[in-house]
């Protein structure tokens, strides 16, 4: 009988399925514990909660990012006021959710419960990411709509299917132009599939949401309205703000968090939320750092799966249907603007890049776990360290209050460093 890898292997499998519910719990408690701390705005709160709540107040203002990310915030603001509980609830909600349609991604990519369970623990426990849900931003939304558009691709099986991954697509753009980027993958699998031409055919459904949300936003608000564009029809606006959008592309703010592109994958600069020490001279941060363990090691995939490729090629072998062509080309697509970009750059422009390297990283412990007889423990082993430096991290996350040495502890890097990292306590 031809047992599954998962039947041959039963400990190691039952072993790995405990570790992701260690990292469920680490992940939502992380995403929701103490969610309205800080008790005010943070880092790029002062920007888009403000937004979302001018929608619903109808005041005038004008943002370079499509409305969509705002209209989801403004959901919660609405039902919990301009609290920060209620700017950062939907966000919160979205990063949770982010975890299961990982383990749904993993099924679908990698048609293996080990991949699914990978890719599930790793999204949890990734830190930046539950530290993006705990802010009234948008990225962790945008992620949402990028992996789900991925997971829309693999599973359309009819053309008449091809329609949910272009629907998908028209809203992650609603969010951010620099996600189209994942269109690339999707039409690569779809190609695969022998349903390119139906994918190419349905992209004006991606337009037409697009511009409607856009319009909305125009109607709601007017971002900007009367007082930006003049006593313009409604399409006129649409229009000029899109050129406003694109003259205003370049003009974010340097700070002490800006990183270079090639930074990125190195996680050389993370992004400090908020800083506070209290009268007790404890650190309670919010700061935006990647679970090391996952971030350098998905770098690291990228790279093999980027040789492993080349070598293929070079060798000859078959390599249009290799697993690691969509993953990469997701990755590449969608950090390659960012190279020649004028945009002042932070480390959350690589998020959606770093969604495909996470799954590139999967693809290779799937395959160490198909070596016997240790691969299997070896994969545990390593996605239980990443549940244990999550957890290590997690009081910088969310404002837990911990001593100098702890915090002087976790600052692995130079580059890490800030000057309220070196703030003695008062004797």
């Amino acid at each position: 009988m031809n047992l599954s890898p998962t039947r041959r292997r039963p400990w190691a499998y039952y072993s790995l399925m405990l570790v992701a519910g260690c990292a469920l719990v680490v992940g939502w408690g992380g995403r929701l514990y103490n969610l309205g701390f800080p008790p005010f705005r943070m880092w790029d709160e002062i920007y888009f909660p403000v937004f979302a709540r001018d929608y619903l107040y109808g005041i005038p203002f004008f943002d370079l990012h499509p409305p969509l990310g705002k209209f989801i915030m403004a959901g919660s603001i609405a039902i919990l006021g301009d609290t920060a509980l209620g700017w950062r609830l939907m966000p919160a909600l979205f990063g949770c959710a982010l975890v299961g349609l990982g383990a749904a991604l993993g099924w679908y990519y990698f048609r293996d419960r080990v991949g699914a369970l990978l890719l599930a623990t790793f999204i949890a426990v990734e830190t930046i990411l539950i530290a993006y849900s705990r802010a009234g931003l948008l990225d962790g939304i945008l992620i949402f709509f990028v992996l789900a558009t991925m997971l829309a691709s693999l599973w359309a099986e009819r053309k008449n299917q091809v329609i949910w991954p272009a629907v998908l697509l028209g809203l992650t753009i609603s969010i951010k132009w620099v996600a189209f980027g994942v269109a690339v993958p999707v039409g690569y699998i779809l190609w695969r599939k022998g349903m390119f031409r139906h994918f190419l055919a349905g992209l004006y459904v991606s337009a037409v949401i697009y511009v409607l949300i856009v319009l909305i936003g125009q109607v709601v608000n007017g971002t900007g309205g009367e007082e930006v564009f003049g006593d313009s029809n409604v399409w006129v606006k649409v229009w000029e703000w899109h050129l406003q959008a694109l003259n205003n592309f370049s003009n974010a703010v340097y700070t002490s968090d800006t990183s270079s592109w090639w930074s990125w994958p190195l996680m050389l600069r993370p992004i400090l939320f908020y800083y506070y020490m209290n009268p007790a001279g404890e650190d309670l941060t919010v700061w935006a750092v990647g679970n090391p363990v996952l971030w350098w090691s998905s770098t690291l995939a990228v790279v093999i799966g980027l040789l492993e490729l080349a070598r293929r090629a070079i060798l000859r072998k078959p390599l249009v249907d290799h697993p690691l062509v969509p993953i990469l080309l997701g990755y590449v697509v969608l950090l390659l603007p960012w190279v020649p970009s004028s945009r002042v750059p932070y480390l959350y422009n690589y998020l959606p890049s770093y969604a495909f390297a996470l799954l590139a990283l999967v693809y290779w412990l799937c395959s160490l776990w198909r070596l016997r007889p240790w691969g299997p423990w070896a994969v545990v082993a390593f996605a239980a360290c990443a549940v244990a430096t999550a957890l290590y991290f997690l009081p910088m996350l969310t404002g837990l209050p911990i001593s100098y040495e702890s915090l002087r502890q976790r600052v692995w890097l130079e580059s890490w460093d800030r000057p309220q990292f070196n703030l003695q306590p008062p004797s």
